[in-house]
């Protein structure tokens, strides 16, 4: 390194991917250093002779310094091209600059560890962290999805799903000449199984509940009190393939997005207005369902519902190159787990191209919601809802109540029913004298109308009621 040179790159100071050390006495330390500016830019520089405030020292320059530091250097792994070069000081002396640049896919460890460079700092790098890097370049040569899933064999997949997928596929002009195919036929023509044995997209997809040696997919679905996480009103979660997790999600959010129905003066006819728009909301759980990042242990698609907003989180961040600002134009389609998505495009579930955000924005916009904010947090990506333009208005007043909103949801999706048939759907421990009481409330409010007498009376809905679906908003 020429003197002129030297005094600049000493000038920047200490960064990212350049460190000081007093002398060779620090080698271990430069070689961490160096090690975390691998992990991070891929390349760094450290100075031996330097001090931490810029000052150059020197150090007597002697081949066995050279040797000491190349034998050290391979302690890096994988190996990393590194060079060590004296730049001439002054009486003898010089700075020892040590340089390495990453040849090949990380993590790179010195001694056996990891090491991180936050700006001019060097950290020990955590298992965690270790381990999403090291699944992170095996994704590069292999996508983690067509990785085999050990002890999985076609018979722990549901076969009945594999059916419907079929069915779905065929009728979505998708897949052809599959049906009457054996299962195992149909599994090998979607590349979800190989000589080597079942993928881990065909577990995602359809494995049967319980089996071994898979992190099986996970739902987490809550319905909050009011605008933060510090009460639940309801609380699930489930695991399963990725089709029975969808159904789940949509049930919960049938039971819990409020609904505004009312009459239409002169027109004996309901109009329903969602406080969400559904088919924006199922393109969101449909694509984060898709495109979550299942290598993450303990990851899951989240669905949390408050007073204010609906949020679908999915475990995992973007892509390299697309950012939340992206998804709302033109870009790419860059799919985490291609095998996974193919099916859920076969089965007609999701576009191809990159679409999906695009939809959600579409059909939130066409069901006047406003639009929906897309966001990186904490490792997952979140799509954020608020809801639609007056939907607001008409829903049941507070005292409606928990059970009561139970009630006015089976009513209004069932229509007439006596008080034992209610009871059946209710699914609460509870008596029919309990249950009569509360439909006594409810027809006092004017939320009920009732016909008959006694064990024969017949229940519907008000002609003014309006039906909240959130059978826990009302409480």
């Amino acid at each position: 390194m020429k003197p002129a040179e030297f005094r600049r790159v000493v000038a920047q100071g200490e960064s990212a991917t350049l460190e000081f050390k007093r002398s060779t006495g620090e080698l271990r330390e430069g070689l961490e250093a160096l090690c975390g500016m691998l992990n991070g830019a891929g390349w760094g520089r450290v100075l031996f002779g330097v001090t931490d405030d810029g000052e150059t020292l020197g150090q007597a320059m002697v081949e066995k310094t050279l040797r000491e530091v190349a034998n050290a250097s391979r302690k890096i792994e994988p190996a990393a091209e590194c060079q060590a070069t004296w730049a001439p000081t002054q009486r003898g002396l010089g700075v020892l600059v040590v340089a390495a640049n990453s040849t090949v896919p990380g993590p790179f460890t010195f001694e056996g560890r990891g090491y991180l460079r936050v700006g001019n700092t060097t950290q020990r790098m955590s298992h965690a962290e270790f381990d999403r890097r090291v699944v992170q370049r095996l994704e590069s040569q292999m996508p983690w999805d067509r990785w085999i899933a050990p002890y999985w064999k076609v018979r722990d997949l549901e076969e009945d799903e594999i059916h419907r997928t079929v069915e779905d596929a065929v009728e979505a002009k998708r897949l052809t000449g599959a049906l009457g195919e054996k299962v195992e036929v149909v599994l090998r023509r979607l590349e979800l199984v190989t000589d080597r044995g079942v993928t881990r997209a065909a577990a995602i997809l359809f494995g049967r509940e319980g089996r071994p040696g898979h992190p099986m997919g996970e739902v987490r679905l809550a319905r909050f009190q009011g605008t933060t996480k510090d009460e639940f009103r309801d609380n699930r979660q489930f695991k399963g393939h990725a089709f029975a997790l969808l159904q789940h999600a949509e049930r919960f959010l049938d039971e819990h997005v409020p609904i505004a129905s009312r009459f239409i003066p002169g027109r004996m006819r309901r109009v329903d207005m969602p406080l969400y728009p559904p088919l924006a909301i199922r393109e969101a759980l449909v694509n984060a369902l898709a495109h979550r990042d299942y290598s993450v242990d303990g990851g899951a698609v989240s669905v949390a519902l408050f007073d204010d907003r609906l949020e679908i989180w999915s475990t995992g961040t973007l892509p390299a190159g697309l950012t939340p600002e992206k998804l709302k134009g033109v870009h790419e389609s860059v799919p985490r787990n291609r095998l996974v998505a193919d099916v859920f495009y076969r089965r007609g579930l999701i576009e191809r191209w990159g679409r999906g955000t695009n939809k959600i924005l579409a059909e939130a916009s066409k069901a006047g919601c406003p639009e929906p904010d897309f966001e990186e947090i904490a490792g997952a990506f979140v799509v954020r809802f608020k809801p639609t333009a007056g939907a607001e208005r008409g829903l049941p007043p507070p005292e409606v109540g928990e059970r009561g909103g139970k009630v006015l949801v089976i009513l209004r999706k069932s229509g007439p029913l006596r008080a034992p048939e209610i009871l059946t759907r209710l699914g609460e421990s509870i008596s029919l004298r309990t249950l009569q009481r509360e439909l006594g409330r409810l027809r006092d409010a004017g939320h009920v109308l009732s016909a008959g007498k006694k064990r024969g009376t017949v229940y519907r809905l008000g002609d003014e009621t309006s039906v909240n679906r959130d059978t826990k908003a009302t409480g």
